[in-house]
């Protein structure tokens, strides 16, 4: 299991983040609220959860619907994407986008995976062949555009096969994002680069996060892998107005 502080740290990252308290994180049941004034133009509905609390984040002008829509619900019918494309139609409803969140604070397991190397300006040739290979809204969802803290690639021989950021998450640089060449996936690359960027996140700050798409089989048997434990979930419902 996670470490009980490391899991206050990341209580507390998500408080601040959201400007709750981490007493209302964990609260059972399913609120409603606005974004935070930081957030306020974002038309999507985010919804995080603990166990069997869910807090569902969303545009001032939707708060009173869908406190409505939901009321009663329980945290794990929050976090079913079907239900958010039957109460969206689909000229509202862009897509929905459920991730599963997993935490490292021991780095001790890491070092039999991690191959690779931090990416450096000379590597940009080959960092942009990698990113033509990958679908666009795949590279944006690992990090790559928003200006990531440290990128790592792993290579065969001067291609990059696989990348990783770290991004913001519970400190600066502890967000993992993962990507690899569509045509060489299943080989181990995305253990291999995973495992270096969380040692790096783990030597700098004490603690790692991987998100991974909540129905991928095969980034969830990576996070188990190198030792991650899961906790807590989210879903973002990106809507076009």
């Amino acid at each position: 299991m996670v470490q009980l502080t490391t899991r206050e740290r990341v209580d507390a990252f998500w408080s601040n983040t959201f400007d709750l308290s981490t007493a209302d994180l964990r609260l059972p049941g399913v609120r409603v609220r606005p974004h935070t004034p930081s957030r306020a133009s974002w038309r999507a509905v985010y919804v995080l959860s603990f166990d069997d609390a869910a807090c569902v984040l969303a545009p001032a002008d939707l708060v009173s619907v869908l406190s409505d829509a939901l009321a009663g619900r329980a945290a794990g019918e929050v976090l079913d994407p079907s239900g958010w494309r039957a109460l969206f139609d689909g000229s509202t409803l862009r897509t929905v986008v459920a991730t599963r969140h997993h935490y490292l604070d021991d780095r001790g397991g890491l070092a039999e995976f991690a191959v690779g190397r931090r990416v450096n300006p000379r590597d940009h040739s080959a960092l942009a062949s990698l990113r033509s290979a990958i679908p666009p809204l795949e590279w944006e969802q690992a990090g790559f555009g928003l200006q990531p803290a440290m990128m790592f690639g792993v290579f065969e021989g001067e291609e990059m096969v696989g990348a990783a950021t770290l991004g913001a998450g519970p400190d600066a640089a502890t967000d993992i994002g993962v990507v690899v060449r569509p045509r060489i996936r299943g080989k181990g690359y995305g253990t291999q680069v995973t495992a270096t960027a969380a040692k790096q996140a783990v030597l700098m700050h004490g603690i790692a996060r991987f998100r991974t798409p909540a129905d991928s089989e095969a980034s969830l048997a990576l996070a188990r892998r190198l030792g991650f434990t899961e906790y807590g979930c989210d879903l973002t419902v990106h809507l076009s107005r």
